[in-house]
């Protein structure tokens, strides 16, 4: 769960230089490597806001952040998730950042014919988040499984 951690503190680095420049606050010049990769066409054009004035760095900066608190209080604060929620939601955070990285990908590569170096960089960390709370999620229950089953054939050695 660490370094989910570590890679939603990078995604909210990245999600928050990326809110800074859609408003203008920063410059992204030293992005622009050639005529297929331009930060500030692709985080400042048209097709950068999900509903006028909001930004899909935004969504994007929320996603990060929500997946940071639900992994430190699995970390940190293990028994506030006695009833087990807290890998599932990982996991439905994840799951949607993903489809918005689909989404923003094929805006990217086949409507603007642009690519952003740093919203690529916090896609590709959202696609390793959800890789590894997906493996979290398959790991807790076949381990589960195993003690259960451990169980069942020596019901003694439970007692």
């Amino acid at each position: 769960m660490m370094v989910v951690l570590i890679l939603s503190m990078a995604g909210i680095g990245l999600a928050t230089f990326l809110v800074a420049n859609h408003y203008r606050l920063v410059s992204a010049d030293f992005c622009e490597i050639g005529p297929w990769a331009d930060c500030e066409d692709v985080n400042g054009g048209p097709y950068s806001e999900v509903l006028p004035g909001l930004p899909w760095a935004v969504v994007g900066l929320a996603g990060f952040v929500a997946v940071f608190c639900l992994s430190y209080l699995k970390l940190y604060y293990p028994e506030l998730d006695r009833k087990g929620r807290f890998v599932p939601l990982l996991l439905l955070f994840s799951v949607v950042g993903v489809i918005f990285v689909v989404y923003l990908n094929y805006i990217e590569f086949a409507v603007i014919h642009k690519l952003c170096i740093f919203c690529a960089a916090s896609h590709a960390i959202m696609i390793v988040i959800l890789m590894i709370i997906a493996w979290w999620q398959y790991a807790g229950r076949h381990k589960e499984a195993k003690a259960d089953a451990a169980v069942t054939q020596n019901p003694d050695a439970s007692a």
